[in-house]
């Protein structure tokens, strides 16, 4: 793998990660369908996407299960 494949995938999965975070400040449909929308512009999402949306997703669910925890 070049170095600049791997900065693409990283750009890739950062870009997840702030997709989501967006998506969990405001879970709104209309938000979930602009995200949509703008991730499916070329017809496929990037795998490292996918992942960094996946990776912030299941940490938000894992703090909120020790926020929980800890009450």
């Amino acid at each position: 793998m070049t170095n600049d494949t791997q900065t693409q995938n990283d750009e890739d999965f950062d870009y997840g990660c702030e997709c989501a975070m967006t998506l969990l400040n405001e879970p709104t449909e209309d938000c979930l369908n602009d995200l949509m929308d703008e991730l499916d512009e070329d017809g496929m999402i990037a795998t490292e996407v996918v992942y960094g949306l996946l990776a912030t997703i299941l940490m938000s669910i894992t703090s909120e299960d020790e926020d929980e925890e800890a009450h």
